[in-house]
């Protein structure tokens, strides 16, 4: 089995029994969290623009932005994760030279959840998921990896050797990861 089809049969094979009590409050402060962070980000000018553009798009959809209204699931995703993730107060994974912020899946998971008329034990499974998903990504294929290739603006590339801790953000407020009560959740 790839590693690919490793990854999808975790994926389909997770269950909400599958959550340790310790998972499921976890989840749940994340979200407390990643909701505090969103309602702190309403009204500002960029998530205004944002909250603009959506609109303009038109069409009214089954998904309810943070904040009210219903739009289609990609834009409810869209402005509901920007509004998480632009405070950049919510929660932080670190991982060898990457820092991954998980919560910002929620934006896309309570649309998807929203949107397929799922139940909280629904939500709080693809939550679940989406964070170990993420988080072991990032453990295994970190986006800001040294020696990566990087694009120039004239379209020639060039090898990149970042000097040791660029990119990698410590910050030591961040709240526990998330990981370890997922830890009973097997990828491999």
């Amino acid at each position: 089995m790839t590693s690919a089809e490793k990854l999808a049969a975790f994926v389909v094979g997770s269950k909400y029994g599958d959550l340790s009590d310790a998972a499921r409050l976890q989840l749940k402060i994340r979200i407390l969290d990643a909701f505090g962070c969103a309602i702190g980000e309403l009204g500002s000018r960029p998530t205004s623009h944002l909250r603009d553009h959506t609109t303009a798009l038109g069409a009214e959809g089954r998904c309810t932005l943070i904040g009210g209204v219903k739009r289609p699931p990609d834009r409810a995703a869209f402005l509901d994760s920007a509004l998480v993730r632009y405070l950049d107060f919510n929660d932080s994974y670190l991982a060898k030279g990457e820092t991954y912020h998980p919560s910002a899946d929620l934006g896309a998971v309570l649309a998807a959840c929203e949107y397929a008329d799922r139940s909280g034990r629904d939500l709080l499974t693809a939550l679940a998921v989406a964070y170990q998903v993420q988080c072991r990504l990032s453990d295994v294929a970190p986006v800001r990896a040294r020696d990566s290739i990087v694009q120039r603006k004239d379209g020639t590339q060039s090898q990149r050797d970042l000097p040791k801790g660029q990119g990698s953000i410590r910050n030591e407020l961040r709240t526990p990861s998330l990981s370890a009560a997922l830890h009973s959740m097997p990828c491999e």
